[in-house]
């Protein structure tokens, strides 16, 4: 029984899911492997899927497209190396995402790593403005990445409507507000309003219309220790920070 349990958690590690017409593993080791054997650059998708705006509309404005479909297909063995607040992950690969976002230097979602067939790394990317074609254009800049005419590939796009609903704007910030906390203990990453922070980092947060140096001291089970202007204060996962801002 235990191993055919263990059969299972490995199998689950390693099946791809589709979405979007683009294939995505979990296992970087598996990833490499396919990329060696098909000459293509692997993509390690760093995220917050559940949590991050950013790593969403990469998701939905880029990945999902038709057009970087035909362009994966071609080049690319993609992974999804997620950071989740609701969602759970097998112990075995909360393992490993920590284990790659440690190795990559992590800091913020969404961001792209991108290794060529023996697993070196040849570029890096992030969220980038205006849809699929001027992503796979700053993709086309890597070495080892095909030109693909993704215009021919995918069918032509019906009429504009106004069926869609508006894409919403950033997020407004009264106060400081920790808004996830992942990675494992030793390694933890907390969201402050539009920030992600190690423990010790400091960097300007946007609160209000301006932009407010902040430290994070602590990265705790359910709450961080930050400093700003001056005061040491205590912010708890999911809520507004018990000092405002003056």
């Amino acid at each position: 029984m235990k191993r055919w349990l263990l059969t299972i958690a490995l199998l689950a590690l390693t099946l791809p899911v589709f979405a979007g017409g683009v294939e995505w593993l979990t296992s970087a080791r598996t990833a490499l492997e396919k990329a060696q054997a098909e000459d293509k650059i692997v993509l390690l998708d760093f995220t917050g899927s559940d949590w991050c705006i950013w790593c969403q509309r990469l998701k939905a404005e880029i990945f999902d497209t038709p057009e970087f479909a035909a362009f994966a297909k071609v080049n690319l063995v993609m992974v999804e190396v997620d950071f989740p607040s609701h969602k759970k992950l097998s112990p075995d690969q909360q393992a490993a995402n920590d284990k790659l976002a440690e190795k990559y230097h992590i800091s913020g979602y969404p961001t792209l790593i991108l290794l060529d067939r023996w697993g070196k790394q040849v570029g890096k990317a992030g969220y980038v403005h205006g849809g699929p074609n001027p992503f796979i254009q700053l993709l086309e800049k890597v070495p080892g990445i095909r030109h693909v005419d993704v215009a021919a590939k995918t069918p032509a796009a019906a009429p504009a409507t106004n069926t869609a609903p508006p894409v919403p704007p950033p997020p407004q910030y009264g106060n400081l507000t920790l808004n996830g906390i992942s990675g494992a203990p030793g390694q933890r990453l907390a969201l402050i309003n539009n920030q992600t922070f190690a423990a010790g980092e400091s960097a300007k947060v946007k609160v209000r219309d301006a932009r407010v140096e902040v430290t994070c001291k602590q990265i705790l089970e359910n709450s961080v220790v930050v400093v700003f202007n001056g005061k040491e204060t205590e912010l708890k996962l999911k809520s507004a920070s018990t000092s405002k801002l003056n």
